[in-house]
C-alpha cells in the first residue's frame, strides 16, 4: 500500500511546478559552452524538450521568436571574504546558465543557473531546465490564426468552469492503535495478559459520490477550484459532505487535450455517526485528464489522492466480548476515480 501512495504522489506533483503552454512558437537553441562534450549533449537534449512541447526549433535566429541561450562553466564558490576558488570535489563542478531571450527586442526574459558534476545525473533534470524558461512564453497574437490550423482552442482557456462529475472513492482505515494487542486486536483484561484476543482487520469501503465544484483560471497554467463533495451510504448515513479546493496546474501542449496536476484540501461538512472524532484535514492532490467537449466545454477523467492529517477513531464495535481498547485509531487515506464534464464560461483572450 505505501507503493501505492508513493505512485499517486509522485504522479500528482510531477508536473506542478512545470506547467508549460507550448504555443506553437518557433525557439532557436544557442549555446556559448566552451565544452564541446557539454555543448553537444545539451543541444541535443534541449532540442528533443523542445520538440516533445511542442515548439518548433528554428536553425535560423532570424526566423525565431525567442532564443533559448545555454553555456557551461566551471563552478566557482565565493567565500566570506570575497575570494573565489574552484568548488571542491564533494561539490558539483560545473553549472549550466541558461536564458530566453525575446528576439522581437533582444530583452532577456529568464536566467537561471543549475550545478552538476556530470552529464548522466542532468538526464532527470533536463526537462524541468527547458521547462522553467519555456513557462514565461506568454500567449501570442497568433492564437486566433492557429484556430484552423488547431480547432477552436477556446475550450481549455476560460476564466470560470462549473464542474460535475460522478466519483468513486475507495476509503482505506488502516489500524493505527498502539493499545492494540500486535497492532491488530481487542481484548478482554489487562493489556500486559489479556483474557482473551480477537483479531481485527483494516476497513475499506467503495461507495459512489458526486462533486460540484466552480474552476477559477486565474493564468493559463494554474486554477483554483472550491467544491463540495458528497459521498452516498457511507457507514449507513444517506449522505457525508466536504468542502473543498483543487489548486491546478494545467499543462496544455497536447492537441485537444488538458493534463491538470493539482494539490487539494477537505474540510469534511457532515461526519458519518460511527465515528467518535473524525479528521477534520485531508490533504493531497491529484490528475485530471481533460478531453475537448465543445468550443466551451470538457469531458474528464479524475485520480486522487487524499490523506488525513490526524487519526480517524471509532468504538470498538466488540465490546461486550472485548472491551479493551473502548476506541480504536485509524489512519485514513482516500483514493479517488471519477468522471466529469465542466463548462467555461468568459474567454481568457
Amino acid at each position: 500500500m505505501i507503493k501505492v501512495r508513493h505512485f499517486f504522489l509522485f504522479f500528482i506533483f510531477i508536473g506542478i511546478p512545470f506547467a508549460a503552454d507550448a504555443q506553437n512558437k518557433r525557439i532557436f537553441i544557442e549555446s556559448t559552452a566552451t565544452n564541446a562534450q557539454h555543448r553537444y549533449f545539451f543541444m541535443d537534449i534541449f532540442t528533443m524538450e523542445g520538440i516533445a512541447a511542442g515548439y518548433t526549433i528554428s536553425d535560423n535566429k532570424a526566423d525565431a521568436d525567442y532564443t533559448f541561450r545555454f553555456e557551461t562553466e566551471r563552478n566557482f564558490i565565493t567565500y566570506d571574504d570575497g575570494t573565489q576558488a574552484l568548488s571542491p570535489p564533494d561539490e558539483p563542478q560545473f553549472i549550466i546558465l541558461i536564458s530566453l531571450i525575446d528576439n522581437s527586442n533582444d530583452e532577456e526574459i529568464v536566467a537561471f543557473g543549475f550545478p552538476f558534476s556530470e552529464l548522466d545525473e542532468m538526464y532527470e533534470f533536463n526537462q524541468l531546465l527547458f521547462l522553467t524558461a519555456t513557462i514565461n512564453i506568454p500567449g501570442g497574437a497568433d492564437e486566433a490564426g492557429r484556430a484552423g490550423e488547431y480547432g477552436n482552442d477556446q475550450w481549455r482557456n476560460k476564466w470560470i468552469y462549473l464542474r460535475a462529475s460522478l466519483n468513486y472513492p475507495i476509503t482505506f482505515l488502516l489500524l493505527n492503535d498502539n493499545n492494540l494487542i500486535e497492532g491488530t486486536g481487542v481484548y478482554k483484561g489487562s493489556f500486559e495478559d489479556p483474557d482473551m484476543v480477537f483479531p481485527i482487520d483494516n476497513q475499506i469501503t467503495a461507495l459512489p459520490g458526486v462533486t460540484l465544484g466552480l474552476e477559477v483560471q486565474l493564468f493559463n497554467w494554474f486554477s483554483v477550484e472550491p467544491n463540495l463533495q458528497v459521498i452516498f451510504g457511507e457507514s449507513g448515513q444517506f449522505i457525508t459532505a466536504a468542502a473543498g479546493a483543487e489548486f491546478k496546474f494545467p499543462l496544455k501542449f497536447i492537441k485537444n487535450v488538458v493534463l491538470a496536476p493539482y494539490g487539494a484540501f477537505s474540510y469534511p461538512l457532515i461526519i458519518p455517526p460511527s465515528f467518535v472524532r473524525f479528521p477534520l484535514y485531508t490533504v493531497g492532490g491529484g490528475l485530471q485528464l481533460g478531453f475537448r467537449g465543445g468550443n466551451s466545454s470538457a469531458f474528464f477523467v479524475d485520480i486522487s489522492y487524499m490523506h488525513s492529517l490526524t487519526n480517524a477513531v471509532k468504538l470498538n464495535p466488540y465490546g461486550t466480548d472485548y472491551p479493551n481498547p473502548p476506541r480504536i485509531h485509524y489512519q485514513r487515506f482516500v483514493i479517488g476515480v471519477g468522471l466529469g464534464y465542466k463548462y467555461g464560461v468568459f474567454n481568457r483572450r
